[in-house]
């Protein structure tokens, strides 16, 4: 398993993480995907910039998201990211290979990250797995 942040990402430019060398990476629109050859897990992160207005809160966001897919979701009652002030919602889903799914909304004022990590069950329950310790280390930049 891959322990060591190394580098810094940039999936948006309002956002960094750091993430392990030996993590690849790939953009395609809004969607940028984080993997590494040596662990069977799949990061995913979207992000929207909201210049005006309120933001919809993260349960707001997740509530829809659940309502979206017919799963047996289990909502999580602890939080990802360190920030007590960050608005963030989490559940997860196994599907029908077996796979679990991790949905994340992390809710600033004026940005929403949206991170889904999916694997083998055991791996992605893993406090210490890489891409639950990049979302950890998930920092805004500053303009």
């Amino acid at each position: 398993m891959i322990e060591k942040l190394s580098k810094k990402v940039r999936p948006s430019s309002s956002y960094y993480l750091e993430m392990p060398r030996e993590i690849h990476e790939q953009y395609d629109e809004r969607v940028s995907s984080f993997w590494s050859d040596e662990s069977p897990l799949l990061l995913q992160l979207s992000s929207y910039v909201r210049s005006e207005g309120l933001q919809p809160g993260a349960h707001e966001r997740l509530q829809e998201r659940i309502s979206k897919h017919d799963q047996n979701w289990n909502c999580w009652s602890s939080r990802i990211h360190p920030d007590a002030a960050l608005d963030q919602a989490t559940a997860e889903f196994i599907d029908v290979n077996g796979l679990l799914w991790v949905h994340c909304y992390l809710v600033w004022p004026h940005l929403t990250v949206y991170a889904t990590i999916s694997g083998p069950e055991a791996l992605v329950r893993d406090q210490s797995n890489w891409a639950l310790q990049a979302i950890k280390n998930l920092r805004l930049t500053t303009h």
